[in-house]
This record gives C-alpha cells, sequence and structure tokens, in this order.
C-alpha cells in the first residue's frame, strides 16, 4: 500500500511523517459528488495522523515523500480488528455450550470474549508499535526549498 506523506521530525534512521488517511471508498458515488458516505465518516475518512517511518532515502522535515506498507502487514491488521473478535466470539460461544444450558450465560460468554479479543488486539498493537517500523518511505516526491 502507497501513499504520499510530509516529513515533520528526522531522527537517526527513522522518520515522523504526518499522513492523510484516505477513505477505503474513494470510487464511491458519494464521494465523487462530494458529499461523504456516513460509513466513511465512521471509519474515520480524510483524518491527518503521524507515524514512525523508516527512512532509508535521506529525506528532511518538510520533505513530501512516498511511504509504503506491505499489503500482507495491511491484511494482517485488517483480519486482526474485524475477524478475530467474532472468531474469539464464536469460540466462547462454543465452549460455554458445552458446559451451561442458560442460552443467556453463553451469549455473556460470547460477548466477553468479543469484547476481550479488542484487548489482546490492542496489546499486539502496542507490541508492534515499539518493536518495528510498518511505514517505509520508498521517494522523495519533492524537497522542502525552504531548508
Amino acid at each position: 500500500m502507497r501513499t504520499e506523506a510530509v516529513v515533520i521530525a528526522v531522527e537517526n534512521n527513522t522518520a515522523t511523517v504526518k499522513l492523510n488517511r484516505k477513505s477505503a471508498c474513494d470510487g464511491c458515488h458519494k464521494s465523487v459528488e462530494g458529499k461523504g458516505c456516513s460509513v466513511c465518516s465512521l471509519m474515520g475518512a480524510d483524518r491527518e495522523f503521524t507515524s514512525v517511518a523508516q527512512n532509508n532515502v535521506g529525506a528532511a522535515v518538510g520533505d513530501r515523500v512516498a511511504v509504503e506498507t506491505a499489503s500482507g502487514r495491511v491484511l494482517l491488521y485488517a483480519a486482526l480488528v474485524f475477524l478475530l473478535p467474532i472468531l474469539v466470539a464464536l469460540i466462547c460461544f462454543g465452549i460455554a455450550s458445552a458446559f451451561v444450558e442458560p442460552l443467556q450465560w453463553r451469549l455473556l460468554s460470547a460477548l466477553l470474549g468479543f469484547l476481550l479479543s479488542f484487548l489482546g488486539v490492542w496489546i499486539y498493537s502496542e507490541r508492534v508499535r515499539r518493536g518495528k517500523h510498518d511505514i517505509v518511505i520508498v521517494a522523495i516526491i519533492e524537497k522542502n526549498d525552504n531548508q
């Protein structure tokens, strides 16, 4: 996955970049009409955020750069966030079905599994965020002339 960003800080072999989060439904007819879509708004379309990226090309503060993230990594994160909670809820429901009779307890077990899976996703996310940088600056698109 490739997008553009602006370098806002540089330290050693990394750079802090500011990115615009693009909508997942850029080609949607509602987006073309300029109205946007409620789903995209809920998912955080067109929001700015910062991230740390590997800076192997020597980008400087103010440079507009191309950044890339491995598509497989993006798909893994999407699966963790969207599929894992449902899978854990189903597993918890199945385990509870083997031990308790009332449907309410089985549903409560599924709900607890669903909610606890988000804790697991958050812990994994924090470990990945501290351990390595998934975003890599691959090219300098426009140098900052004000340096």
